[in-house]
C-alpha cells in the first residue's frame, strides 16, 4: 500500500467526526488522543499500515492499557471500532480487525446529589453584596439548579439563547443537539437583575458581547471560571460532602423525580440521548427510599 493511501488516516477520521458526524469537541479530542496512542504503540511516530493490523494486535494493545479505568478503556475501544469502520469504507479493508472487540463492562456509579435543604441554601440570596460578580454568581447557581444544564452548556449560552416571554433557555448540548429548557418563574427576577448589571458591566468596559455569562473583563466566563464560582459558593456552606456543577445537575434530576416527574420528561430536560442514561436516577431514588425506610420504619 502506498504512503499516500495510509498517511494521515487518523486526521481524515477526525475531520469526518467533526464535519460529518458533528461530534462534540471534547469527544473528538479524546478520540484523537486514543488513536495517536494506538498509532504510537503499533509503529512509533509513523502512520502504520492499517490494512495489515490484525485483531491480535488490537487485543495486545488493549492489554497494555489495563491500567486505565473501565470508562476510559471503553471509550478507547469505541474509538478503535469507529476508526476501523471508517477505514473499511475509505481504504476498502477486506476484514475489520476491530469488529470482534468487546466494550468492557463499567461498574455503574450512582450520581451524588444534594439534599433539597442544602440546594436551597446554595441558591439563597445574600443581600449584603450587590456588585456585578455577586449578582452573576447567584444567577448562575440558580440557573444550574433550575435547569440541570451542564457546565459546558452554561459557559456557551448567549443572550439570544433566552426567551424571556416564554421563560425558557435554548441549550446546545452534546453532539451540537439543541433543546429548550424552562427557566421557572422564580428564576426570572434574578435573570432580570443579572441582565441589568451585565449591561452596566459591558458599558463600563466599553464592550459588546453576545455571551450571557461574563467575566470581570466583560468577556465570556470560561468553564474554569464557572467551576471556581461554584466551588466558592459551596465552600461557604461548609457541607460534609463534595458538590460540583455536575452534582447540582444530578440534584435537579433527583429532586424532580422525587417530586413525581416522569422519567421521559427528565430525559428531555437533561438532554440524554438514551433513556437508560436517565434511568440511573430511578435506581438512585429507590436506594434513597430504602435508606429512609430502614432509618424510619418501626418494623424495618
Amino acid at each position: 500500500m502506498s504512503d499516500s493511501v495510509t498517511s494521515d488516516c487518523i486526521d481524515k477520521f477526525l475531520q469526518y467526526l467533526t464535519h460529518e458526524r458533528r461530534l462534540a469537541v471534547n469527544t473528538v479530542r479524546a478520540y484523537h488522543n486514543d488513536l495517536r496512542d494506538l498509532q504510537s504503540w503499533l509503529a512509533g511516530d509513523t502512520d502504520p499500515d492499517w490494512v495489515a493490523v490484525k485483531s491480535e494486535d488490537l487485543y495486545a494493545y488493549l492489554s497494555s492499557c489495563e491500567a486505565l479505568e473501565g470508562s476510559s478503556l471503553g471509550r478507547r475501544v469505541s474509538a478503535i471500532r469507529s476508526f476501523f469502520k471508517f477505514l473499511m469504507v475509505h481504504l476498502s479493508l477486506a476484514n475489520n480487525p476491530a469488529l470482534v472487540l468487546e466494550t468492557p463492562r463499567v461498574k455503574q456509579r450512582l450520581p451524588s446529589f444534594m439534599t433539597i435543604d442544602d440546594a436551597l441554601k446554595l441558591v439563597a440570596v445574600n443581600h449584603n453584596n450587590g456588585d456585578f460578580a455577586h449578582i452573576r454568581d447567584h444567577f448562575v447557581l440558580r440557573l444550574f439548579y433550575a435547569t440541570g444544564i451542564r457546565i459546558s452548556e452554561c459557559a456557551s449560552l448567549d443572550v439570544d439563547s433566552l426567551d424571556v416571554h416564554e421563560q425558557t433557555v435554548r441549550v446546545t448540548g452534546k453532539g451540537n443537539k439543541t433543546r429548550v429548557v424552562p427557566l421557572g418563574s422564580s428564576t426570572i427576577p434574578y435573570l432580570f437583575a443579572y441582565l441589568r448589571v451585565r449591561q452596566e458591566h459591558l458599558l463600563a468596559h466599553q464592550k459588546e458581547h453576545r455571551a450571557l455569562i461574563l467575566n470581570r473583563s466583560g468577556d465570556r466566563l470560561s468553564v474554569r471560571g464557572i467551576r471556581r464560582l461554584v466551588n466558592k459558593a459551596v465552600g461557604n456552606l461548609a457541607l460534609e460532602y463534595r458538590v460540583t456543577p455536575h452534582t447540582i445537575r444530578h440534584s435537579f434530576a433527583t429532586h424532580l423525580l422525587e417530586s413525581g416527574a416522569d422519567i421521559r420528561s427528565i430525559q428531555e430536560l437533561l438532554g440524554h440521548a438514551s433513556l437508560s442514561t436517565t434511568q440511573k436516577y430511578t435506581h438512585l431514588n429507590l436506594d434513597y427510599l430504602m435508606k429512609i425506610y430502614d432509618e424510619s420504619h418501626p418494623h424495618a
